[in-house]
Parts: structure tokens; sequence; C-alpha cells
């Protein structure tokens, strides 16, 4: 495990230079621009001070909620990997139940499935009670199962599956590695959201979960973590999201799980989707999004609040090829071929960056850390490409690199806020 890490950072050293290309300006002077409104961060920064001091036993949470960029665990896998080696490591932490989606590759651990299918709010005729991975898993068979191998060296000692509990529910059976299965029960007087927890007497890595009767079972999740001091770094991603998602989750679904979860941070992650719609009402959006962020800050209780605004993008027509440059404003400079950046994708990361510091959340600016417009163009054609063809996601090189600016920054805020003079 030390070796790998080792690896991964020596592979970022390398590379840093050419995350340099895709910068405007360079030095510190210009770092500071990305990450505005940090005072805001405190409560944050109260936890990771505690937990350098040794005066807290559990973990400290923090949650990353968005689209695909979530979704994909190459940006929050690096997040995790950086907060973890620096303050501690208490594992993986929550996920969605299952293999909700065809490209669900979360880091630190594999995860099968057979017999389930898996319900999100545009599943017709299906109304679960969804929570923040906006999505159910739900047994077609007897006998449906599903199994989660962890790769970290220390594994997990504890576990923990999020059910919807009802009349007449069939229990879940669950085996740790050789251990005998432990049996969990569903079945309460009415619907509702439920988390049965178990834990173990020594760390263990392969986790079955088996549905052995009629195929009733709604699974929302379920979480491999251990009983220590450190960082748990969870990613909620939904393909395809926009923030109009956060009003179609279920609001005692969520408030359950951040009760449970109780995280000192929550990353929100949207605006990809949102702003390659040119005919979105931008005075429509403002009011949702700060509505919807607001919903989730205040069922977080207490919670720092992050807004990620969204990394540049580029599109140009469908049937263009070749390489044709890119334009930083929306017009192609008469060659229809050339990428652009979608004029709406800028107006949407303004309207979060006012949001954000009106409603006393922190911003950081994605796109910035990527070099501003055009920088998903110039990132792709580097030796070691940090964006995708597609020009709207980034390669996992350049989320794991835009992720250490990230980190980088909030380290930076965090050492200035530990000098600052306190008052009494």
């Amino acid at each position: 495990m030390s070796g790998g890490r080792g690896a991964l950072f020596l592979c970022a050293a390398l590379l840093l230079p050419i995350l340099g290309v895709m910068t405007m300006a360079s030095g510190r002077a210009a770092e500071p621009e990305r990450l505005a409104g940090a005072e805001k961060l405190r409560p944050f920064f109260q936890a990771m001070a505690a937990l350098e001091k040794h005066r807290t036993r559990g973990p400290i949470r923090i949650l990353q909620v968005g689209d695909s960029h979530t979704a994909n665990d190459s940006f929050s896998g690096q997040m995790r990997e950086r907060l973890q080696s620096r303050f501690g490591a208490a594992g993986r932490g929550w996920l969605p139940a299952g293999v909700p989606y065809k490209y669900f590759q979360p880091r630190l651990v594999s995860v099968t499935e057979s017999g389930w299918r898996h319900l999100r709010p545009s599943t017709p005729g299906e109304k679960p009670p969804l929570g923040l991975d906006a999505v159910v898993s739900k047994a077609t068979e007897a006998d449906a199962r599903m199994s989660l191998g962890s790769s970290e060296a220390d594994g997990f000692d504890r576990v923990a599956i999020e059910f919807v509990a009802r009349p007449g529910g069939e229990p879940l059976t669950i085996q740790v590695d050789e251990n005998p299965p432990v049996r969990i029960a569903t079945a309460a007087p009415k619907v509702g959201v439920r988390r049965s927890e178990v834990l173990l007497p020594k760390p263990a890595h392969q986790l079955q979960l088996v549905a052995p009767g009629a195929p009733v079972l709604e699974l929302l999740g379920w979480a491999v973590e251990r009983r220590r001091s450190g960082i748990i770094y969870e990613n909620h991603g939904s393909i395809g999201a926009t923030v109009r998602l956060l009003e179609k989750l279920d609001p005692a679904a969520v408030s359950f799980e951040l009760a449970d979860r109780k995280p000192a941070l929550i990353a929100i992650a949207f605006g990809t989707n949102e702003g390659f719609r040119d005919d979105i009402d931008l005075t429509d959006y403002a009011a949702r999004y700060r509505a919807a962020v607001s919903a989730l800050a205040k069922r977080a209780r207490g919670a720092a609040i992050l807004v990620l605004g969204p990394p540049d993008g580029n599109r140009r027509p469908a049937e263009c090829s070749g390489d044709a440059g890119c334009n930083a404003s929306a017009q192609a400079n008469g060659d229809s071929c050339a990428w652009t950046v979608p004029p709406r994708l800028a107006e949407i990361r303004t309207v979060q960056r006012r949001a954000a510091l009106r409603q006393g959340w922190a911003f950081w600016d994605w796109s910035a850390a990527m070099g501003g417009a055009c920088g998903m163009h110039r990132g792709l054609a580097e030796v070691a490409a940090l964006a995708m063809p597609d020009h709207v996601h980034l390669s996992k090189t350049g989320y794991a690199l835009t992720a250490d600016r990230l980190f980088a920054d909030l380290m930076r805020a965090y050492d200035d806020w530990k000098r600052a003079p306190r008052r009494h």
C-alpha cells in the first residue's frame, strides 16, 4: 500500500509542470483567487484542527455531491488520498448499493452484483425514497446478491447497510470474510429509511449481501469504515445531473443520512450540464440553486459548504473532425468547426459564485484551476492528456491534478486560519 501511494505522489509531482500549461497565471499570487470565502469553512477547519490535536475519536466526514465529475471517483478519490495522507484514513465510507451504472469504478473497493435493478428519479412508476445517491437498488429475484471487496491493507471493521423498511419486509443476510452470516431484519410498522450496523472484532476485506426472500428488498447504500479517527471522503454523483436533482431527493431520507454522517464539509459540484443549455433561464436557475443548496445545508446542521464551480468545457458541431483549435468566446472566428466555450457555462459559474458568497458558503473555481476558457482543449493536447476527447470530462490525470490544486488551496487556507489570532 505504501509503495503504491509513493508512486502516485511521484507521478503527480512529475506531471505538475504539465498542469501549468493549463493555467493562465503561475506563482503563489494567482492561486488564492481560485478559492473565495475561505473564512466560511471554519466548521471544517475546526474539525481538522481537533483531529490533528487528537481531540476527536471518530472520523471526520466530507461529502461531495454532484454530477458525473463526482460520480467518476478520480477527482474525489484524489481528494480522499491527499486528505487521508495528511489527517489519517478511516476507510472508504458510504457507497450506493451495488453497481448503479455501467462504468461504476469506486476507488479502494471493487463491487459486483446479480439480481438487482436500480431505481432513479426518472424510473417510470417507481417512487422510492431517494437519498444523496439518488438511486435505490431493488432485488428482482430471490437470492439476489452483491459483494464488496476492500483493497485497503487495513480493510474495515464497521459495516453499515441502509435500506427501506416496510411491513412484511424480508430479512437480508450479510457475511464478512469467513465469519458466520448475520441476519438483518427489514420489517417495520410503516415504510421508512433505516440503517443497520455491524461492528467487527477484527479487520475484514470481503463483504457479501444476500436477499434470500421474496424480491421486495430495496437498498439505498452501504458503508465500510474503520472505527478510528481520520478522514472519510464520500462521493455522491449522478451522471447527467443538474442541481435540480436535489429537489427530487426525499427530504426525510436525506435528513436521515446527514444526521448519521454528520459531515464537517459538503462540496457541491453541479453546473456542467446546465452550462451546455443555451436556453436556460439564469434568473430561475439562480433561485433554484440557492434554494436547493440552502435546503441541503440546513439539513446538514452546521456543516461548511464549498461550492465547486464547474470546470471548463468546450463544444463544436457533431459533424466536425480534426483540430481546428479553440476560441475562448462562443464565436468560432469564421471556422464553424473550432471548439468554443458554451456561453452559459461561465454565466452559470458566476451565478454559483454569487450565491455562495451571499449565502455564507465558500467557492472554488474549478475552471481557473484548468487555466480558464479553453483549458479543456489545451489539456487534451498535452503529452499526458489531461482531458477526454469529448471536451466535457477530464482524464484520470486531469481530475487528479486539479484535485491537487483544490487540496493545496484548502490546506493553505486552513494553515492561514490556524495562524490567525483567536478572539477570546
